[in-house]
């Protein structure tokens, strides 16, 4: 077992080496650094020729280490704005590339950064492979170049390539070293690159400006929170300032000199934002400083607007700008950090130190922007958005957070307070509640007495006059006693409940006066069909019923010297019908209502107080009268 094992492991040994000796490494990458430069000078911007012979060139070729750069001055020599037909300065960069061994599919030129104004066309063996589309100034110079060299029909693996670099003759301007291979071995160093380069600035600029944008939708609704608008500021401000790290590949849909005014004025957009919303954090605010950065972003916007022919171009000054800006944020950065710190703000040191970190890192893209170091080195300021993004979603995440905990304890106080007024609003109930029991017992105390006192009291008032008077009449005595016996139950009979049934009222009645009514000879006819429900009868209005009802069997029995009572109950809309009728003799009704006297009158009253109608038709024949009792009726507290 141990020899078989020494025999796997040299067997893999010579597998390695084989991989890495060079000819079984012929799609190993080509890495560029030496080139040919070429200079011309020329007037104006010309399309590049389709073909080109790097022999007939006028002009003699040197000898450059790639990446080549020449630095750009912080004022140019010329501060006028730049013309398409300004004197330009042809850059042509030679690549004569060794022997390749031939490999299966194409080759792909990669260029990770050519960092300067103006257009780049590439030719393999001469002929134009590609070219740029783009604007002069802003021209995409951060996204790195993929460039396909032999991918079309019956092309072979060029020998020469020639960059053509057609750029102003006063601008700076650099190009990086180059990658030669195919596709499956070097597109990761291009893809890697356009991540960093190009995709995670557009991204984290982009979210940071959706949360801004529902950052503004909470200011239009809570106008009181300058924050939510600061946000968006801040928002706003950072995407533009990042446009040009992402866009220029292709032609803008804005001219050089209002994309120059935006992006560079974008910055001090941001650090003023990014001040005022430091003022809100720590609270502590400087009018002086508020002052200074107001007056310092105001008059650079407005003199660098490309409308004023005599101020030169924000592009051509714009590493002077940078300068002012660098000085600006860390003047809002140190000042916030030391306000925020006296505050005790957390949040607004945190966001303090992300301002001084964002401008050491832009002081080395400034230094990268002016070809100062390495032009193959990552920018590092769009990367501050991610930082930026996390820092505001927490201060933002911490205020709503904060928020709701009051909005809670606002509950929590309101409801701790609903409880103590409900509990007081109980106890007001129920002492409203034992108050009206006892006034409801003592006004049916005082109504049972007066009733007593207007029916079984003047029937014996009238007996004992009688007596007095020495007219003993058995009759008459016996009588009114009935009657007031008659009286007081149905007085009892009123204060058991009905439950708003008619029909068990009027089965009362007739159990009470059915043996009255046959000890006057009078045949009594039960015609009572089935009625709504009379949600109002308690058994004060039942007791107004009741009377009503006695009252007018008490006439037919004393007056009309009837042989038969009908009673029966209908319905009609949103009455209860209960009609009394009589075959007695009839009486003149205008004349009872004339009459002073209890009668009539008191059952129209009694008939009233429970918002119902009576009504008597009498003749020769007999007398019906009809009580109209509504179904529902309002009743007043």
């Amino acid at each position: 077992m141990p020899e078989r094992a020494l025999r796997w492991v040299g067997l893999m040994l010579l597998l390695c080496g084989a991989c890495w000796h060079p000819l079984a490494r012929a799609d190993t990458p080509l890495h560029i650094t030496q080139a040919e430069l070429m200079s011309i000078e020329s007037q104006g911007y010309m399309p590049p020729p389709y073909e080109v012979q790097a022999a007939d060139l006028p002009g003699v070729w040197s000898s450059v280490s790639l990446p080549h750069v020449l630095t750009k001055p912080l004022v140019p020599a010329s501060l006028e704005r730049t013309p398409l037909s300004e004197p330009t300065l042809l850059n042509w960069y030679r690549l004569v590339l060794p022997a390749l061994a031939p490999v299966s599919g194409p080759r792909y030129l990669y260029i990770p950064r050519w960092k300067t104004d103006g257009q780049i066309a590439v030719y393999a063996d001469n002929r134009l492979v590609y070219q740029s589309h783009s604007n002069i100034f802003w021209n995409g110079w951060n996204i790195p170049m993929w460039i396909a060299m032999d991918g079309s029909a019956n092309a072979g693996t060029p020998h020469v390539i020639l960059i053509r670099i057609e750029r102003p003759r006063d601008s700076a301007g650099g190009i990086s070293t180059l990658w030669l291979g195919q596709g499956a071995r070097l597109s990761w160093r291009y893809h890697l690159r356009y991540l960093l380069q190009v995709q995670l600035p557009y991204m984290s600029s982009t979210a940071f400006l959706c949360i801004g944008l529902f950052s503004i939708f909470l200011w239009l609704r809570q106008r009181r929170k300058p924050m939510y608008l600061l946000f968006f500021l801040v928002s706003l401000a950072t995407f533009l300032r990042t446009l040009h790290y992402h866009v220029g590949e292709h032609q803008l849909l804005l001219s050089d000199a209002w994309f120059s005014w935006l992006t560079v004025n974008a910055l001090f957009w941001l650090i003023a934002a990014l001040h005022f919303f430091l003022n809100h954090l720590h609270r502590r605010p400087s009018l002086r400083l508020n002052r200074g950065v107001l007056l310092l972003t105001s008059v650079l916007s407005l003199i660098s607007l490309p409308v004023l022919d005599t101020v030169p171009s924000i592009y051509l000054l714009s590493p002077l700008a940078y300068v002012f800006l660098m000085l600006m944020g860390s003047a809002v950065g140190l000042v916030g950090l030391y306000q925020s710190h006296k505050s005790q703000s957390r949040d607004g040191t945190l966001l303090s130190a992300w301002c001084l970190l964002g401008m050491l890192l832009w002081l080395y893209d400034w230094l990268l922007q002016s070809n100062y170091i390495d032009i193959e080195g990552i920018y590092l300021g769009p990367y501050t958005n991610l930082v930026g993004l996390l820092l505001f979603l927490k201060i933002i995440f911490r205020r709503y957070m904060g928020a709701i905990d009051e909005v809670k304890q606002v509950n929590a106080g309101l409801a701790q307070r609903l409880l103590i007024r409900e509990a007081e609003l109980k106890q007001i109930y129920r002492l409203q509640h034992d108050a009206a029991q006892r006034q409801t017992r003592i006004d049916e105390r005082q109504r049972m007495m007066q009733d007593m006192h207007d029916g079984m009291g003047s029937s014996l008032r009238t007996a004992l006059l009688e007596i007095e008077k020495g007219d003993i009449n058995p009759d008459m005595v016996a009588d009114v006693l009935t009657g007031c016996i008659e009286d007081l139950k149905l007085a009892i009979d009123a204060m058991e409940p009905v439950q708003a049934d008619l029909l068990l009222l009027l089965a009362t009645l007739r159990f009470r006066l059915g043996p009255r009514l046959e000890n006057a000879g009078l045949t009594l006819r039960w015609e009572i069909a089935d009625v709504p429900a009379l949600d109002w009868l308690d058994p004060r209005n039942a007791l107004h019923i009741l009377r009503i009802l006695q009252e007018a069997f008490t006439n037919i029995i004393k007056h009309t010297q009837a042989t038969e009572i009908r009673v029966a109950t209908s319905v009609d809309r949103n009455y209860v019908l209960v009609t009394v009728t009589d075959n007695g003799e009839g009486f003149d009704v205008d004349q009872g209502l004339r009459n002073k006297g209890r009668g009539l009158n008191n059952q129209i009253s009694r008939a009233q107080s429970i918002d119902a109608e009576i009504r008597w038709d009498s003749s020769r024949a007999g007398t019906r009268l009809t009580l109209r009792l509504p179904v529902t009726r309002q009743v007043s507290v």
